[in-house]
């Protein structure tokens, strides 16, 4: 039988799962909604295996001089648990923002307008956890079938901004270029979550 604890883990975990899934799009919000993620992901898990840390810590290693191997098997226990756990939160993360890559196609798939979209810019987003500490986005302009302007991005390295600039209306086959800025690009938008886009 589930554990009340379990279920409140459990139920934080999917709580951060989703709040990535549905969120992390709109690049506006990327950074703040990344960080709640990862905020509700590690809590549901420090829930989840409360047990395990508790007793992790109750092993008593003794001292270096006294016993090494004891001392030393004890402290890897720890960090492996440590490192585990952080592992298993970013790659959750990761899934969940695959699943909102997902969720969109299934959404546009449904209901959606095609379009003509130009990268305005590249845009850093600072104060992410990650490796680096930002994240770049190429952010897409393009008119929703609310006569509004939206402004939403696509996450770009060296390698995704290639690929990007192979489907630009622009692109003449030859010359690469370093940034995006001023590509067009052909789009599909979800007419009731114009927001979310796939590129064509």
């Amino acid at each position: 039988m589930l554990k009340t604890r379990h279920f409140i883990g459990l139920l934080v975990l999917g709580i951060g799962f989703l709040i990535k899934m549905l969120f992390t799009h709109l690049v506006e919000y990327y950074a703040l909604v990344k960080g709640i993620s990862l905020f509700f992901i590690f809590v549901g898990l420090a829930i989840l295996l409360v047990g395990v840390i508790i007793r992790s810590e109750e092993v008593d290693k003794g001292s270096f001089k006294k016993d090494p191997i004891t001392y030393i098997l004890v402290s890897l226990m720890q960090i492996i648990l440590v490192i585990g756990i952080t592992g298993f939160a970013i790659v959750l993360e990761h899934f969940a923002e695959g699943a909102n890559h997902q969720l969109a196609k299934v959404i546009i798939q449904n209901s959606y307008n095609e379009t003509i979209a130009v990268v305005s810019e590249e845009h850093r987003v600072t104060k992410v956890f990650t490796t680096n500490g930002y994240e770049d986005f190429a952010i897409f302009n393009y008119q929703n079938n609310f006569g509004t302007l939206e402004q939403q991005g696509k996450k770009v390295d060296a390698y995704l901004r290639e690929k990007l600039l192979r489907k630009s209306i622009n692109y003449d086959g030859k010359r690469m270029i370093a940034r995006l800025d001023g590509q067009q690009f052909k789009i599909r938008y979800s007419t009731r979550f114009p927001s979310m886009f796939i590129i064509e």
